[in-house]
């Protein structure tokens, strides 16, 4: 009897115990760090760089979440104002770092790395910059034994590019919620308008527009956010979309509620503007985690 009793308590224990990251984490720790992603493209293997914070006493039920940076590609400036929310709401963060040597230019990044950038030629999908995210995903839940099936995603700024359009060209499901804070331009749910400023003449069809706009999608502005600075783009194209970043993520919300309509299909896309708040990702990043993680969670 005392011996299955204190099999019983261990049994408890080691149950307790498994269900913390630690335990499994081996890259992945209580706290800050960052891990190592190998993302292999035949001979070349590309090494990124993926930041973390991980609260104590997180569960593998517990939510994951990516933060996607500025066009300055400085990750470490819009990981660090997430970390207190990490601990606050109790999620995994991660920030993958896409340099400027292996993900040059807009396309790369902003624009998903859908095509190849010396050809112009399309690339397979699993060489996507939009699939990494979903392969980080995969590696993270082998590295800490999480058990969640879909992430939380948010970005600011060219960050907030990657969103909108991961959103409208990866077709996934795996996204819960996603905010895209200060975009610069969109890309347009139209494909009467041609990429990259519509998803006319791309990878992207009318299957795709129905998953966006079924994506529980929040376009996040500052009300003062209205400076027509030199990282702004201003061909003839986005200038069509608005004079400032604020006027172009109001425009892209009533642009894709209008197709959704055109074509009744279902629309979970929200919009919040932030008083007294411009460009910046430190100032709005709270709102966002409030957003993401405060508001009922969909797993």
């Amino acid at each position: 009897m005392y011996f299955n009793g204190c099999r019983f308590l261990f049994l408890c224990a080691f149950y307790f115990l498994s269900m913390f990251f630690p335990a499994f984490s081996g890259e992945i720790e209580q706290g800050s760090g960052r891990f190592i992603y190998k993302d292999y493209n035949g001979s070349d293997v590309r090494e990124i760089p993926v930041y973390y914070h991980c609260p104590e006493t997180l569960s593998k039920f517990d939510p994951i979440l990516f933060i996607m940076h500025g066009n300055s590609r400085r990750v470490l400036r819009f990981w660090r104002p997430w970390k207190s929310f990490a601990d606050k709401y109790k999620v995994l963060i991660l920030a993958p770092e896409f340099d400027k040597y292996d993900f040059p230019g807009s396309l790369s990044y902003h624009s998903g790395g859908m095509y190849d950038i010396s050809t112009g030629e399309e690339k397979p999908k699993n060489l996507w910059t939009f699939s990494l995210i979903e392969h980080i995903f995969d590696h993270t839940k082998t590295l800490t034994g999480s058990v969640q099936k879909k992430f939380f995603l948010y970005g600011h700024s060219a960050g907030a590019q990657f969103v909108h359009r991961y959103l409208t060209f990866s077709n996934s499901a795996k996204v819960a919620r996603a905010v895209a804070a200060n975009s610069g331009w969109y890309t347009l749910p139209s494909l009467d308008v041609e990429f990259p400023y519509g998803i006319g003449n791309s990878p992207a069809n009318s299957d795709n527009l129905k998953t966006l706009f079924a994506s529980h999608l929040t376009i996040l502005l500052g009300d003062q956010d209205t400076r027509q600075t030199r990282n702004l783009r201003q061909t003839p194209e986005a200038m069509d979309q608005g004079p400032h970043r604020l006027a172009r993520g109001k425009n892209y919300f009533r642009f894709g509620k209008r197709q959704a309509d055109r074509h009744n299909l279902a629309f979970n896309w929200d919009i919040r503007i932030v008083p007294a708040v411009g460009h910046s990702n430190k100032e709005i990043a709270g709102v966002a985690a409030d957003i993401l993680l405060g508001t009922p969670r969909i797993r």
